[in-house]
Formats: C-alpha cells, sequence, structure tokens
C-alpha cells in the first residue's frame, strides 16, 4: 500500500497550480489579450531602433504646394503625362504610380497618358494599381477597381490594398490578392522581385531616408537628373486633404505610398516575418514546462531572481532577433507565462495555518488604534470638546481646514473658532445645521456642523462634525448665475431679462426693446467653424454691452437664441432716442472681428434689429381689447416679429406697429381660407409657356399657383406660400396643385397642348418624409401625356445633402425629372447637383434679366451653361423679358427661355389660344426662311 508524504502532497500542489496558471495563460492567448500588450511592446523598442538608412527608392508626391500650383483637383491626365516623361528622361529603374485611372477623363488628356505609358515601359517596368472595395457605404458586395485597358496594356497590375490589424493599424503587408483567377501581386513584392512572400513592414526604418520629390518641381523641371537616374520611384499623394492616410505604428500615421516605399524596402533587406502559430505554441508549452518544473525547485527569493533575469532577458532577446534576424518574437507571452506559474506556486506553498495568521495579523488591531486610524482618515473635520467648551482633540481634516496646527486648536475655546455655536451645546437636537467657521486668518468658511454626546465614565465629551460647504455654496452661486446667464456670452438668458423687464415696468410707463440678430450667422459656423462662431458671439455681446453702458447705463442686454440678443432700455421711447440708439449699435456690430488664426482674416457681420415699445403696446390696447397690459414676453415677441419684417424688407430697424399686429391677424386669417380653398378646389392654377431656343417650340409651361380672383382681397403668392408653409399645409397644397393638372391631362391630350408640366416643389416638403410617397402614388393615375418636371431651390437642397439625394431619388422614381430652380443664389457645385441625377438648371432671373447690359451676370450665364452642358443638363433661363435678352441667350447657347417676352402666365383657355397663335406665327416665320433660300 503506497502512503501519501507531506512532500509529495505540496508538489501534488505545486504542480496542479502550475497547470492553473498554464490554463489561464491559455484563455489569455486565446482571447487576443496578450497581443495587445506584445504589440504595444514591440512598438515601443522599435520605435527606439528607429533610424535613416540608405535606400534606392525615390517618392515622387502628390503634396498640397503641388495642388495648391496647379489649383484644382483632380488633375487632367496631361499632367501625369508630363511627369511620366520627365521620369523617362531621367532613367529611371522602375515606377509604380498609385493613382486611379478607373474611369475615364477628357480624351485628349487619356490619349497623352496612354502614349507616355506606352513610351517609358519600353525601357522600363511600370506599375499600376488595383484594389477591391465596397460597392457603396451600405453594401457588402465587393467590386476591382483598376485602370482603364488602355493603360494597363502598357503596366503591369498590382494590388494596394492594406489591412489594419484589430488596434486599427497597419503593419503586415500581404502578398497580393486573386481576382477571378487574375493574380495581382502587391506593389511592394512587384518593386522589390519577391512576389512569392507577405512581410511585416519594419517601421524601424524611418520614412525620412527616402528621397522626396515634389510633383510640381517635377514637372516643372526643377529636379536634376541625377537624383532620378536608376532609381526605383514611387508616385502617390502625400497630401492630407486627400486623404490616403493610414494609421500605423511607431510614426502615428503615413501617406499610402509611403507605406508601400516601407514595404518595399524591408523586401529588399530580406523581409520580416514571425514564428507561425504551430511553432509559437510549442514553444510557449515547453517554456510552461520548463518554468513548472524549476520554480517548484526553488524558493521564492531566488525564484523571484530567475523572474528578474527572465524579464530583462526576453525583451533582449526579442530586440537582438529583430535587428540580426528580421524575426518578430512574442516575449510578453513567455514573460507573462513565467510571472503566472511563479505566483500561483508560491501561492500553493501557504497551508492554511499560515493564511489564517497572515489574516489575523492583517485585520487585528488594538481598539485604540481603529479609534485613532478613523480620526486621522475622516474627510469630515472633526472636534472634541469638553464639558467647559474647551478643545481637547482636532483631527488633521480640522486643522487643515482651519489652517492652524494642532496645537493651537487643542485648549482654544471652541467660540474662538465657531463663533455661532454655543447655542447649540444647550439644545443638542442632534440635526445637523450651517454656521461658519473661522480660520486662522479670520476667513469666514461656510460649514455644516453636527453635535453628538459620548458619555464616558468620567464626564461626557462633545463631538463636533463639521462638512465643508464652500463647494455646495459655490455650486449654489453657480447655478443661480446659470439659471439666469448665458454661459457663452456671461450675457442675461432670457428668463432674468423677463424678470428684469417686468420689474422695470412697474415703475416705468415706458420703455424699449431692441431684438438684434446677426445676418447669414450660420454661414459663419459653416465655413470657420462653431468654435469662431462662439468666439465672434462673445466679442459682438461685449461690444453691446459697451454701448449700452456708455449711453444707457440703467439698461441691459441679454442673449435670447443662438444668434439673437435683446437690448431693454427702461423709460426710453423709440422715437426718437432709440432710433438714434440703434445706430452706434449697428456700427458696433459691423465692425471688423480680428480672428487671430492661422487664417489671418477679419470676419465682418452684419444685423438687422426689431423694436417694440411700451408706449406702442399701449397705444394698441386701446385698438384691441384682447390685447392686455404690456409684458416682458409680449415686449420681446413684437420686437422679434419686427426683426423679422425687416429682414423681410431688406432694412436695418423696424419698429412694430398696430400695422404689423393687424397683417399677423390676416396671416392668422388666412390658415383657415387655405384649407377651405383646398377642399372646395378653389385656387387658380395658371401656365407660363417654356420656349426651345433653337427650334422656337414651345414644348411645355409651367404651373403657376394663385389666389382666386372673386374671393375678397387677393393675397400676393409670397404671402400665401409663406403662411402655407408655416401653418403645415404646403403639403396639401402641393397636393392639390398635382391633383388639379391630372384632372386636365385629358382635356390638354386633346386640345394638343404641351406636354411638359413644371410643379415647383416648397422646402419644407424635404422634411415631409410621407409627402414623396403620396405624391408618387397620386403620379401613378396619370394617362402619361403629361411629362412632369419637379422644380427644387437651389438653396433647399443645399440645407442636407444626403436627405438631398434621397429626395431627388424617390421623385425621379414616379418617372419625372428634376430642376433645380433659381440656380446661382445658392453654393452649391454642378458637380454635386449631378449626383442628385438633376437633369434642368433654371437660371435665376436676377441674372437674365436685362443680362446684355450686366458683364458680371454675362460670365456668370457663359461659365454655368458651359459646364452644365458637359455634366449633360440643359439650362433653363427665366425672366427673359426683351428681344435682345433673348438674342444674347441664344448665343451662348442657353437651351429653354421663360419670360414675359413670351407670355405672362394664362389660364388654359388663354394658354390654349395663345399657343396656337403662335404656332401660327411660327409655322409663317418657317415659310418665310424658306422662300428666302
Amino acid at each position: 500500500m503506497k502512503v501519501s508524504t507531506p512532500a509529495s502532497g505540496r508538489i501534488r500542489k505545486q504542480m496542479l497550480a502550475a497547470l492553473a496558471a498554464g490554463a489561464l495563460m491559455l484563455i489569455l492567448v486565446v482571447s487576443g489579450a496578450i497581443d495587445d500588450i506584445d504589440r504595444q511592446l514591440r512598438d515601443l523598442y522599435v520605435g527606439f531602433l528607429a533610424e535613416p538608412v540608405t535606400t534606392n527608392l525615390v517618392i515622387v508626391e502628390i503634396d498640397s504646394a503641388s495642388i495648391e500650383a496647379v489649383g484644382r483637383w483632380p488633375w487632367p491626365r496631361s499632367l501625369y503625362s508630363q511627369a511620366i516623361t520627365r521620369l523617362e528622361s531621367a532613367g529611371i529603374n522602375s515606377l509604380m504610380i498609385d493613382v486611379d485611372f478607373s474611369s475615364h477623363s477628357s480624351p485628349q488628356s487619356d490619349t497623352a497618358l496612354t502614349r507616355a505609358l506606352a513610351s517609358i515601359a519600353q525601357q522600363t517596368q511600370v506599375y499600376l494599381p488595383a484594389f477591391v472595395q465596397y460597392r457603396s457605404a451600405t453594401s457588402k458586395e465587393l467590386m476591382l477597381r483598376k485602370p482603364l485597358p488602355e493603360f494597363a496594356d502598357s503596366a503591369r497590375l498590382v494590388s494596394v490594398n492594406m489591412h489594419p490589424e484589430r488596434d486599427g493599424l497597419v503593419r503586415a503587408l500581404s502578398v497580393g490578392f486573386t481576382w477571378q483567377n487574375q493574380t495581382f501581386p502587391g506593389a511592394w513584392n512587384a518593386m522589390s522581385s519577391t512576389e512569392d512572400r507577405a512581410t511585416w513592414v519594419d517601421f524601424s526604418l524611418l520614412p525620412e531616408s527616402f528621397d522626396y520629390i515634389s510633383f510640381n518641381d517635377l514637372i516643372e523641371g526643377r529636379i536634376d537628373n541625377s537624383r532620378l537616374q536608376g532609381k526605383d520611384v514611387f508616385l502617390g499623394a502625400t497630401a492630407i486633404e486627400l486623404g490616403d492616410i493610414l494609421a500605423v505604428p511607431v510614426h502615428r500615421s503615413l501617406p499610402g505610398v509611403v507605406i508601400q516605399a516601407l514595404g518595399t524596402e524591408t523586401q529588399n533587406r530580406g523581409g520580416l516575418y514571425q514564428l507561425s502559430s504551430e511553432i509559437a505554441a510549442v514553444f510557449a508549452a515547453a517554456f510552461w514546462l520548463m518554468m513548472a518544473l524549476v520554480f517548484p525547485r526553488l524558493s521564492w527569493v531566488q525564484g523571484l531572481k530567475w523572474l528578474s533575469c527572465i524579464v530583462v532577458i526576453l525583451p533582449v532577446v526579442a530586440i537582438l532577433s529583430y535587428v540580426h534576424l528580421n524575426l518578430i518574437l512574442n516575449a510578453v507571452t513567455p514573460l507573462l507565462t513565467a510571472a503566472v506559474v511563479y505566483m500561483a506556486i508560491n501561492l500553493a506553498r501557504l497551508d492554511i495555518v499560515t493564511l489564517e495568521h497572515l489574516w489575523l495579523q492583517i485585520t487585528l488591531r488594538d481598539s485604540e488604534a481603529v479609534h485613532n486610524r478613523i480620526l486621522a482618515t475622516a474627510n469630515d473635520s472633526i472636534l472634541c470638546v469638553d464639558p467647559a467648551g474647551q478643545i481637547i482633540r482636532a483631527n488633521p481634516a480640522m486643522q487643515s481646514l482651519s489652517r492652524a496646527r494642532g496645537s493651537s486648536l487643542v485648549g482654544a475655546p471652541v467660540s474662538r473658532w465657531l463663533p455661532d455655536i454655543e447655542a447649540q451645546f444647550i439644545t443638542l437636537s442632534g440635526k445637523p445645521f450651517d454656521t461658519v467657521l473661522l480660520d486662522s486668518c479670520g476667513q469666514t468658511i461656510p460649514v455644516e456642523a453636527t453635535i453628538s454626546t459620548v458619555d464616558l465614565s468620567v464626564e461626557p465629551v462633545y463631538t463636533v462634525v463639521l462638512r465643508d460647504l464652500t463647494e455646495r455654496v459655490a455650486r449654489e452661486t453657480e447655478l443661480e448665475y446659470q439659471a439666469t446667464h448665458d454661459l457663452l456670452t456671461g450675457l442675461l438668458n432670457r428668463t432674468a431679462l423677463f424678470s428684469r423687464i417686468d420689474r422695470d415696468l412697474v415703475v416705468n410707463s415706458n420703455g424699449t426693446v431692441l431684438s438684434l440678430n446677426l445676418d447669414y450667422f450660420h454661414e459663419v459656423n459653416d465655413t470657420y467653424g462653431h468654435d469662431i462662431g462662439d468666439f465672434l458671439l462673445g466679442v459682438i455681446a461685449k461690444r453691446l454691452v459697451r454701448v449700452l453702458e456708455d449711453k444707457y447705463p440703467k439698461g441691459c442686454v441679454a442673449r435670447v437664441g443662438g444668434d439673437g440678443f435683446a437690448l431693454w432700455l427702461p423709460g426710453v421711447s423709440f422715437v426718437p432716442e432709440a432710433r438714434i440708439f440703434c445706430q452706434p449699435l449697428l456700427a458696433c456690430v459691423e465692425e471688423p472681428v480680428s480672428m487671430n488664426t492661422a487664417t489671418e482674416v477679419d470676419l465682418q457681420v452684419f444685423c438687422t434689429i426689431g423694436a417694440a415699445e411700451v408706449a406702442s403696446e399701449t397705444r394698441a390696447t386701446v385698438d384691441d381689447p384682447e390685447f392686455g397690459a404690456p409684458t416682458a414676453e409680449g415686449l420681446l415677441r413684437n420686437a422679434a416679429d419686427a426683426l423679422r419684417l425687416a429682414k423681410g424688407n431688406g432694412i436695418a430697424v423696424h419698429l412694430y406697429s398696430a400695422a404689423d399686429r393687424q397683417a399677423a391677424g390676416q396671416r392668422l386669417k388666412l390658415v383657415p381660407a387655405i384649407h377651405a380653398l383646398i377642399e372646395a378646389d378653389g385656387f387658380n392654377l395658371l401656365y407660363q409657356p417654356k420656349l426651345d431656343l433653337k427650334t422656337g417650340e414651345a414644348f411645355g409651361c409651367e404651373a403657376l399657383l394663385r389666389w382666386p380672383q372673386n374671393h375678397s382681397t387677393i393675397v400676393p403668392v409670397n404671402v400665401l406660400i409663406e403662411v402655407a408653409e408655416n401653418s403645415r399645409q404646403i403639403g396639401p397644397l402641393t397636393y392639390w396643385v398635382v391633383k388639379a393638372i391630372l384632372r386636365q391631362e385629358a382635356d390638354w391630350q386633346a386640345r394638343g397642348l404641351p406636354r411638359h408640366i413644371a410643379i415647383n416643389v416648397s422646402a419644407r416638403l424635404l422634411h415631409d418624409s410621407g409627402f414623396i410617397n403620396s405624391l408618387n402614388k397620386l403620379l401613378q393615375s396619370s394617362l402619361g401625356y403629361f411629362e412632369f418636371e419637379f422644380e427644387i431651390t437651389e438653396t433647399a437642397l443645399m440645407d442636407s445633402r444626403d436627405r438631398a439625394i434621397r429626395l431627388s431619388a424617390e421623385l425621379l422614381a414616379s418617372g419625372g425629372t428634376l430642376a433645380i430652380d433659381d440656380f446661382g443664389t445658392g453654393y452649391s457645385s454642378l458637380a454635386y447637383l449631378k449626383d442628385l441625377n438633376a437633369s434642368v438648371l433654371k437660371i435665376d432671373r436676377s441674372f437674365v434679366t436685362d443680362i446684355e447690359k450686366n458683364r458680371d451676370n454675362q460670365a456668370i450665364v457663359r461659365s454655368t451653361i458651359k459646364m452644365a452642358h458637359e455634366l449633360g443638363m440643359k439650362v433653363v433661363a427665366e425672366g427673359i423679358e426683351t428681344e435682345q435678352d433673348e438674342i444674347y441667350l441664344k448665343s451662348l447657347g442657353c437651351d429653354v427661355g421663360q419670360g414675359y417676352y413670351y407670355a405672362r402666365p394664362l389660364s388654359v383657355a388663354d394658354l390654349e389660344q395663345w399657343h396656337h397663335s403662335y404656332r401660327k406665327k411660327l409655322l409663317n416665320m418657317s415659310a418665310c426662311v424658306t422662300e428666302s433660300t
């Protein structure tokens, strides 16, 4: 029978501990947690080893200076052909062009590039990029992008795809990829003639090792051929604005072409490799087994020495293998294995009695020591006071709070430090109360105090626990400030302004509120960023305060919106005082603001002011008994309405009046009237012809909505649309327009009227997701005679690019076309409008009317027509009023004309008569031309 000895039991426990340590390490390795630590360690020593090297690689970089010199992007391919010709004449060894040539440019540029590639390929190996990418941002389908066949015939296609690791950094380069039985080796492999192996990138090679040549310097002939002769050249983008920047270790981020060059140089130096997972696993298992056999034979001190040696040796071995063997070793896994095995084995050596003894040594303390410890480490300030009111003990927190040493506190009367506390010793309620503490300098500190009694065998002791309220009081003060002030500018907020005005109205029977709003402030945020916008608001706020304090120190300024301010002038009438005061207000706002930024640009903004005065409020009350006594909210609301009217009329200052209130009332009455007219089919539709300027044919009309003439006062179209938009009736109104046009479709077909119908779509409908669906369903009822065109203003499209693209797709799904109305009043590019699948541009009438007299408008219209035609879009000029306008637009190649020169908006009956007479006129003109020829 075998007998288990203590020694064998200890060995078994230690081996089980080693096995547990090995299992833990296996879990860490499989989870990938160790890989992150190993990568960080490797990046650390690789960064330490980084140094410049001698290389045969040259990078011709498309840098920011070259982009600025050329003056546009993307570049014409003729520039690339010039660069290739320069490189050919220099006698380079090989050329890798990391530029996407997968789509056509102009025929001349493509031909020039084809010839340049064919010429240099006769004596130099040329490589062009091929890469795999997702078909769209939401699609998971892959697609291959490669150069056009005429370019690829003169070059070898190589892969430029790079794949970051789990931490988002590019560390390794693949051997390439295969797509539909066609193999594309990595650019780094092809340039180094090692196409059969992938590699890790050796980031100890400094990117500064390469010779960098600016693209613009190359094509301008400022580079000596000796710098390029016999070199392997990479041509690619390094400018940050082009976006080809990847995150890498050691150097943080590098352009893709530089990473390709680093990969090539790594391959030229033999590559950089890592042990296979199988070999690494065998090595890790053998190391664990060695540690499991060694540590049980050593004391914990000897084992710690061994562990210290391992901690030093393993990183050194990893660094030496990296430098001399081009081999990456994982030093973290064996190091952690040794540490975990060491700890597990030494913990297993402790028996239960030893552990219990250790626990008792840690937890048992003398009662008095525990109390002292609690008193010394308490965050609250604690005083022990005897019945005579003398302090007998003060903890460190109390000494810190009172800024006094313990010797100064002990023995002193408690009333010296807490002058208001004596009464509390009589009541001893035990509840906390607020009082003040006098520190050693005599300064008051707000505190919360709690007094309790400790009954001892001799005499009681009072404990006073103090909690510092400085932060709470400061926080309450700050909250009170935040509740009444704007945090960005430090001005009063809307609530505080209302309180101030209402308080002043009790003692003042008059006063004026000025509502001031910055013009085009959103453009400042969009162009320069919100930080600049916030800085600008702060500057304007200080200027307003300064001007107000100089003239009306009893007044106040508040920020009442994003870019809106309000000024309250108590006891001041608008005429003449406040009106005169508006002039320095406008001047102080419009004074240029120095931004102190790298752009070195001074901003100048303008503003509009709306005013409302208490006196006018009172007079309006007489005329309108429903309007009560003037209030702060009413004054600011009226000032805001006056501001809106001033902006609409293009004036700087406007005073709210009874007439304004009456107009607002009329707009309110329009809301139910619009609804009733929609239900009653009461609106009128007029049609303005559109003519083909090349053939003279009247091929279409624009549908225009009009208020019915038999319905009380005529309402202008702009007022009608404004009220409909603000009352959420623009959708039903537009729906009615389309429905009314469809009801006339059969009649139009019978009369032979133009088929092309243009319909205006309000910008507000861009936010109505259900309207387009309803409109598409309605258009399905069309007989197919009408050809619909939906006109959307350019400024509406600029509100949201993604929404505009989505909207255009939904509109085009109905079978109609998309036209951009009022083009030239916004800031969109023609390329963006082409992405919307827009087929028509309508040049705003402000650029067309009297165009033969305005050279600036001529230049704008000429360039717009040319670029629109290059994008396959037609151009409509609206606002043609004279024969000279028509002749000039024809000379520019404009496609369609519209305006009073041809016809005003007409009813269906008048349109039929006009169309008949116009066709007759057109036939007569054609006959005259035929006879003359």
